[in-house]
This record gives structure tokens, sequence and C-alpha cells, in this order.
């Protein structure tokens, strides 16, 4: 296997086409370990001052294995992406490749100046965890592995017929409860995708409703959160991927859900509600039009990404856990 380690960021765009077609070869693979997110989060990496680090593995002149990483001034090694608002991270290959690429992707970062690594964003059931793991401890690097977060999901989904008769009677009853009293104390409401023609004004509306918010979540969406939305928009509707779902009443938006859809996985990114309607719920309701939408568009999984929040086991989400790998230098 041929090892190379780009440090430039057009490294991000040169390689994209290959990247693509490697991405959509792996299985677990997830949009946050496409060259477009890796795109948007190193242009707003949020002030962050980094080495970036491209490591291409080649077999016979073909992508076989690609991995994002960056050192931080404190000798920080992390995949491409940041803690906050990045979900999955991790390398990308063929799954019988997974050995052989983490061991390349532990030999390349050793020309990198780091101590330390936080790789996280590993699903448990990719197969990274239990590689790099291997690879480190044979380069004699420490590790550790940790818990570092949850993201509950459904699967599999089915029709939303289906999907309705999985879940408790209670839960059944509360997402219908909701939709009525939405109609019947707000009046009538409609369920729209963003498009090309009105996405601007459609995430600024999205920004405006989640600024209305109180506490942590009020603050979240500042301007440098914004602009990495509004990157990730703009390049993930150009391949299609970007299902901004919106509840309108009269023409404007009470509700609002950030997702992607790619690999029949439609996933849940960010949400956001009026708060002046709050009492009326109409982000929950619009939370089970999302999944009607997943279901009715063929998705096999709605991911409700990272986070432990009560409501998504409300609607029937099951925890996946999301590892982290901290290695101490050797």
């Amino acid at each position: 296997m041929e090892v190379s380690v780009r440090r430039d960021d057009a490294a991000l765009t040169d390689l994209s086409g290959e990247w693509l077609t490697l991405w959509r070869k792996d299985p677990t693979a997830s949009l946050f370990q496409t060259p477009q997110y890796a795109r948007a989060a190193w242009e707003t990496e949020l002030g962050a001052d980094q080495t970036l680090a491209v490591i291409e593995m080649k077999r016979g002149g073909s992508l076989v294995g690609l991995a994002t990483a960056t050192v931080d001034l404190d000798g920080t090694l992390r995949f491409l992406g940041n803690k906050e608002v990045t979900d999955y991270l991790g390398p990308i290959s063929d799954v019988a490749d997974r050995d052989a690429v983490a061991s390349a992707f532990i030999a390349a970062v050793e020309e990198l100046k780091w101590s330390r690594a936080e790789l996280f964003g590993l699903t448990h059931d990719s197969g990274w965890p239990e590689a790099l793991a291997r690879a480190a401890k044979a380069a004699g690097h420490a590790v550790e592995e940790v818990q570092q977060d949850v993201c509950p999901r459904i699967a599999p989904l089915g029709t939303y017929e289906q999907y309705l008769a999985s879940l408790d009677s209670k839960s059944r009853h509360e997402i219908k409860r909701k939709a009525r009293r939405l109609e019947r104390e707000g009046g009538p409401y409609t369920i729209r995708l963003s498009d090309r023609s009105r996405l601007e004004a459609d995430l600024e509306r999205f920004y405006e409703m989640h600024r209305s918010s109180t506490g942590p979540k009020g603050r979240f969406m500042h301007e440098d959160v914004a602009v990495l939305f509004t990157q990730i928009a703009l390049a993930f509707e150009q391949e299609g991927w970007l299902r901004l779902t919106l509840l309108e009443r009269e023409g404007k938006a009470l509700a609002g859900m950030f997702s992607f859809a790619a690999k029949e996985t439609w996933s849940v990114y960010n949400s956001a509600y009026d708060h002046t309607e709050g009492e009326l719920a109409p982000g929950m309701v619009l939370m089970s039009e999302t999944i009607r939408l997943a279901a009715e568009k063929g998705c096999e999984v709605f991911d409700m990404l990272r986070g432990d929040e009560p409501y998504k086991y409300r609607f029937g989400a099951v925890d996946v856990p999301l590892i982290e790998l901290k290695v101490d230098r050797a």
C-alpha cells in the first residue's frame, strides 16, 4: 500500500472525485466524511489554529483508504471536524481494508507533531474503533477507549404506518394528539422541503428561530456556526443531500429541521422552532412529519445523531454508541 500525506487544503478539492467513489463503497461512512463536509469544516474551523493532513492510501494506483487529520497548537491530533458540530468521523475504506488502512493511518501521522490523539466520532459497529486501537497499540502507543456519546436511530424505518405500529400506544397517541392540537388551536399548517430558490431565506428563518431559544441552544447559533451551516447547506444542496423541512402556517415557518439524506439514511443535524408558538409543539409535529417524509422516500434509517435528549426516545429511537479513542503517543 502506497501512503502519502498532503498538508495543503487543496487536497480537499483535488481528491474529491476519488474520495466520493471510495466513500460510496464504505457502508458505514457518513456525510460527515465527504469532501464537501471536510471543506466546510476546514474553512470554518471556528477560530482554531491547526495543521491539516490529508492521508491517501493507494493500492495499484487506486485509492483504497483516506483520512483527514488536524493537529492543534497544543499537540492534539484529531480527525478533521469540530467536536461540537461533527457527529461521525474516522477514515474511509472498503470494510475488508479496515486493518490495513488503520495501520497506514497510524504510521502516516508519525511525521506530525502530536503528543495525544482524540479520535472521536467512531460508530461502535463500523470496525474502526477496533482496527485503530490495534494499530495504535502495535505502534507502542497507549490507548483508552471511551464511549463519547450516543446517536439514537430508528432502524429499520419501513413505511410510516409500519413505523407508527412499532411504537407503544402512548407514544403513537401522543404524536397524533400533538398534530391535531396544533391544527385545532393554531390553524392549518403545511410541511415543505426547501429548494434552491428559497434556501437563503429559509436558512435565515431557521437561524432566527434557533436564536429565539433561551439558554445554550439560543447561544449555539452564533455567526460562525451559522456560516458553517450555510456552507454545508449550499454544498449538500448541490449534491442532492440537503433536507431542510419547514412547518409553515400562512407562509411563515413555525419550525425547521436541518437534515441530510444519503445511502438510504435520513439524518437530523439540527432543529429549531418559533418559541412564541412553543405551547403548540410545532417542533415535535415537524419531527413526526419529517419521519413520514423519510419513510416515503424509502430511507431505511432515521438517524437523530448525537445526543440523548429525551424527545428522541419518545419517537422510538434506539441508542447507537459513539466511541472515542484517547491515544498517548509512545
